[in-house]
Formats: C-alpha cells, structure tokens, sequence
C-alpha cells in the first residue's frame, strides 16, 4: 500500500510542476531597478523610434519575445513605466462649504476671545483651512516618479534565461 502511495505522490507532483520563468532585469550598476517575467507586460521603444507594447512571452538568446514577435535586446534604447492616469484635482462643493465654515467660525472664534485682530484672525483662518486645499491641487500637478530607463550609461537590461539546450547529434 505505502507503494502505490508513493507512486501516486510521484506522478501526481510531476503533473503540478512548473519551469523557472526567464527574468528580464533592468539595472543601474548592481541594483535592480525593475524586474519583469515571462508573462508580463512591457513597454519600450527600439532605436529606429518604434514602441512595443505587449506581454512577454519567451526571453531566450538575447531576444525579447513580445507577443510572439523578437525583438534583440541590444535594439531596446528605452524602457517606458506604465503610464497611469495622474490624480485629478476633485473638490466637492459640500467640501468646499464645510470649509468656508471652519474659516468663518475660527475668525469669529479669534476676533470675540480678543487673542488677534479681526484681520490677523481671518489671515489665519484662511491658512488653516485652504492651505491643504492648495498643497493638494500642487501635489496632483507635479510628479517627482520616474516615467522611463534610458538604456546605455546608467541603465542595461540584463536577461536571465532558464532553459536547456538542444541536443546537437554528431
């Protein structure tokens, strides 16, 4: 019985076993900076302009497979990030409101415990409530995230390949 156990678990794990995927590396020195695997999804442009987008489907050779067709990695002058819709600056009028409220009950608040005057009051109601408003609207205009690996002095794309040779006959 532990017999025909064994052999069922022996060709059973074959059955769910799976290769190592190929890994396509993007490296500035030693670092790796991105890491793609068979299978996912690239963007990059060649040095004659062209762009390529697709999945990649097999790395073997120096050559990148997208979507079936090869590309040379050496011809690979640029890899794009994917390009995300930015944050759009959005304020709800009931927002908006709440806020107008905020500033107008701290002037208030300020000018009737005399702490400030009625001027200094509502400079500093209207900092406290706008002021994140504005850093917001700033933040969605200005992106400090890379958009693109200029392959050559800084960056190189490095493959790392798991397969075995074909046998050559003599």
């Amino acid at each position: 019985m532990n017999r025909l156990l064994l052999i069922l678990v022996f060709l059973f794990s074959c059955l769910l076993s799976s290769s190592q995927p190929g890994y396509l590396f993007v490296k500035k020195g030693y670092k790796k900076k991105k890491t793609y695997l068979e299978g996912e999804r690239i963007l990059f442009q060649v040095k004659d302009g062209t762009t390529y987008s697709g999945l990649i489907t097999l790395l073997r050779n120096d050559t990148v497979w997208l979507n079936g067709r090869p590309v040379w990695r050496p011809d690979i002058k640029t890899v794009l990030l994917s390009t995300k819709n930015k944050k759009k600056f959005h304020l709800e009028p009931s927002q908006l409101l709440l806020i107008t409220a905020g500033v107008a009950l701290t002037t208030a608040g300020l000018t009737l415990s005399n702490q400030a005057t009625f001027k200094e009051a509502l400079t500093a109601g209207l900092t406290i409530g706008y002021s994140p408003l504005l850093l917001q609207y700033v933040g969605s205009k200005i992106s400090f995230r890379r958009k693109r690996f200029r392959i050559g002095k800084k960056y190189r794309i490095q493959i790392l390949e798991f397969h075995l040779p074909n046998k050559r006959g003599f």
